[in-house]
């Protein structure tokens, strides 16, 4: 659909926006088709109007060229059309913006039109997503590291548990020279020791698993 736009500057938006779309609606319940000064070719004749409504604030007129909308505000009278052809268009434009200032001529009321601004294809920020990273991949990224880290605690842990197990058996080996007592204290410290690292490297799987 085509479309156009236009806002009139007024502080009795609310009224022109009630006179416009009375005027209308009286159109579509008494047509009259004036036969123009050239052969009253259907340029000539004023649109058949299907349907209206308004309040206050807002109007919708159906004609047989498109759809006029119109909105109300403190300061101007916002009005919206859209046809299917540039002629349809035209045409609205031209009977709206003749009957606006026809009524609004002790306000010194005047229409211009414009093209409304065109809506973004994309939603922002979308247009980049080939060249930004995919979240997936950050993700992935920030789990490799956590991965190589809890491989580094595992193996340190490992290579303290070895290191205590070596100790553990030197111990033994000469608690004829320590006595039992002394041999039997420090491998419970050990196994104490090593179960702790496995308890430790047990915890940090389970994090790295939720």
């Amino acid at each position: 659909m085509l479309t156009a736009e236009a806002r009139v500057e007024t502080e009795r938006a609310s009224r022109y926006l009630d006179q416009l779309c009375r005027h209308a609606e009286q159109m579509g319940r008494h047509p009259h088709y004036r036969q123009g000064a050239r052969g009253g070719t259907d340029t000539h004749r004023p649109p058949v109007v299907h349907h209206v409504e308004w309040t206050d604030t807002d109007g919708t007129v159906r004609l047989s060229l498109g759809r006029w909308t119109l909105r109300a505000t403190p300061d101007a009278l916002v009005m919206h059309v859209e046809a299917a052809t540039e002629e349809d268009l035209q045409r609205m434009r031209d009977l709206i913006a003749a009957r606006v200032e026809k009524i609004g001529r002790r306000d010194h009321l005047t229409v211009t039109w414009r093209q409304p601004p065109e809506a973004p294809s994309a939603l922002p920020g979308t247009g980049d997503q080939e060249d930004a990273p995919h979240p997936k991949e950050h993700g992935h990224g920030s789990g490799t590291t956590r991965r190589w880290t809890v491989r580094a605690v595992i193996g340190a842990v490992a290579l303290l548990a070895v290191a205590h197990l070596v100790l553990g058996g030197s111990v033994l080996a000469a608690s004829q020279w320590l006595g039992w007592g002394a041999g039997a204290v420090v491998v419970v410290v050990v196994l104490v020791k090593v179960i702790g690292m496995g308890g430790f490297v047990a915890h940090h799987r389970r994090r790295r698993t939720r």
